[in-house]
C-alpha cells in the first residue's frame, strides 16, 4: 500500500469507530457538527538504508523495484464546545477529551487487527493533550495526540536493456 491508501483506510475505519467526522486540517470545508476530528500528516520519513532492489523481466525491458521502511506521523485533534443537545448539556472539555482518548485507544488496541491487516505497524502513540484555543468570545475545546506508523514503501521504474555495444576500435558487438 502507498501512503494515500493507508491514510484513506485509517481515516475511514477510525471515523466509523468513533461515529464522527474526521477531516484534513487547513481545508475549506464547512465546520462539522461537534464532536469532530481534524488531522494533518507528515507522509514520508525514510527510515535509513538503501532499501532492497529487485529486477523483474518484462517483454520489453526490466522493472526495477525498490522497497524500504518508511514512517509517517499523523496529528489528530478532537474539537467540541459547550452546548445543549436536546435536554442534555454537553461539556465540550469532557467530550473533546473522551473522543481524543477513544481515538488514541483505537490505535493502541481496538484497531490493531485493521492496522496489522494493512501491513503497517503503530510505532508510537503520544499522550492525549489539551490543544484548546480561544475563539472570539468562547474557547474551542480541543484535545489531540500524534501517531507514528511504519510501513513498507515500494518505488518502481522501468529500465531498458543494452542491445548494441561499440568499443573504442569501432568494433560492434550484439548482446
Amino acid at each position: 500500500m502507498n501512503f494515500l491508501e493507508i491514510r484513506n483506510r485509517i481515516i475511514q475505519c477510525l471515523s466509523e469507530y468513533l461515529q464522527c467526522s474526521i477531516m484534513l486540517n487547513n481545508q475549506q470545508n464547512p465546520e462539522a457538527e461537534y464532536p469532530y476530528l481534524f488531522y494533518s500528516a507528515a507522509p514520508y520519513t525514510p527510515e535509513g538504508g538503501q532499501g532492497d532492489y529487485q529486477l523483474e523481466k518484462l517483454y520489453d525491458g526490466y522493472l526495477e523495484k525498490r522497497t524500504g521502511e518508511a514512517s509517517c506521523t499523523f496529528s489528530f485533534t478532537c474539537c467540541s464546545t459547550d452546548r445543549e443537545v436536546g435536554n442534555e448539556y454537553v461539556l465540550g472539555e469532557d467530550e473533546a477529551f473522551r473522543f481524543a482518548d477513544k481515538a488514541a485507544g483505537w490505535f493502541l488496541h481496538a484497531g490493531y487487527d485493521t492496522i496489522a491487516g494493512m501491513g503497517i505497524t503503530v510505532d508510537d502513540v503520544s499522550a492525549v493533550q489539551d490543544r484548546s484555543t480561544l475563539m472570539v468570545d468562547e474557547e474551542a475545546r480541543r484535545y489531540g495526540f500524534d501517531v507514528r506508523i511504519r510501513y513498507v514503501r515500494t518505488d518502481t521504474r522501468k529500465i531498458g536493456t543494452i542491445e548494441h555495444v561499440v568499443t573504442k576500435k569501432g568494433d560492434s558487438n550484439e548482446l
